[in-house]
C-alpha cells in the first residue's frame, strides 16, 4: 500500500460541508435509500436522519474522492457538531489489492493508526484491529474511544478492499447514547451494499 490514510478523533466527528448530488429514495418502514452511483454503493438510514455529503480533507495524508455521512439530528451534540453518526469515505487505490487479509495490508494499517494514536493522548484502542467481511468485501476493523471537547466517544472503523477501491466505514456515537444508538449505525452499516469492480481480460478494472 502506497498512501497513508485514516480519520479517527479529529475528522471523523466533523461531516464535510461541501454538498454534491445524490440518489435520495424512500424504502419503506421509516427508512431512506442513499446511492452513489459513482462509487457503487448504497445503503438504508431513518428517515429521521439527515444526509451530509461532499468532499473532505479530514484524512491523515490521504484525501478520499468524496464521503457521505448520515447522522441523529435528535442526538447528542458537541459545540455546533452532531456526532452520532456513520459515515463512508471511499480511497481509488493506484495499485490492485489482491488479498485484503494479507500482512501487507494489516501492517500498512497497524503503522497508521499508531501514527494516529500518536497524535492524541486520549484515544485508546478498545477492540484491536481484526479481520472482518462486510458487503462481500474483506478488510478489518477496529473500535476507539476518545473525547471530543469533554465528551466520551466510540468509533468503530471499517477498511473494506474491493481491488483497486477502498471503502472506509465509520459508526460513532457518544458513549453515553451508544447502547440506544448502536442498532441504527448498525442497520445503516450493515445494509451497505457494493457493485463490485470486475477486472477485463486486458486487465482494465471496471
Amino acid at each position: 500500500m502506497k498512501r497513508a490514510r485514516g480519520y479517527i478523533v479529529t475528522g471523523v466527528v466533523v461531516l464535510a460541508v461541501m454538498l454534491l448530488s445524490a440518489a435520495l429514495a424512500g424504502c419503506g418502514s421509516g427508512e431512506k435509500l442513499y446511492t452513489d452511483s459513482t462509487y457503487g454503493y448504497s445503503f438504508t438510514y431513518p428517515s429521521g436522519w439527515k444526509v451530509q455529503e461532499g468532499s473532505s480533507d479530514v484524512t491523515a495524508g490521504g484525501q478520499s474522492a468524496g464521503n457521505v455521512g448520515v447522522y441523529d439530528s435528535n442526538g447528542t451534540k458537541v459545540g455546533e457538531t452532531y456526532v452520532d453518526l456513520a459515515m463512508i469515505m471511499v480511497y481509488p487505490l493506484n495499485f490492485t489489492v489482491e488479498d485484503p487479509w494479507s500482512s501487507d495490508i494489516k501492517t500498512e494499517l497497524e503503522g497508521v493508526l499508531t501514527a494516529l494514536e500518536n497524535q492524541t493522548a486520549d484515544v485508546q484502542v478498545e477492540t484491536p484491529l481484526a479481520q472482518t467481511t462486510k458487503a462481500d468485501l474483506k478488510g478489518y476493523t477496529i473500535t476507539y474511544t476518545f473525547t471530543k471537547d469533554g465528551t466520551a466517544m466510540r468509533s468503530t472503523l471499517y477498511f473494506l478492499f474491493d481491488s483497486t477501491r477502498e471503502y472506509e466505514l465509520t459508526e460513532q456515537a457518544a458513549v453515553s447514547v451508544w447502547d440506544t444508538t448502536k442498532t441504527a449505525l448498525d442497520d445503516i452499516l450493515d445494509s451497505f451494499q457494493v457493485e463490485k469492480q470486475v477486472t477485463t481480460t486486458t486487465g482494465e478494472t471496471k
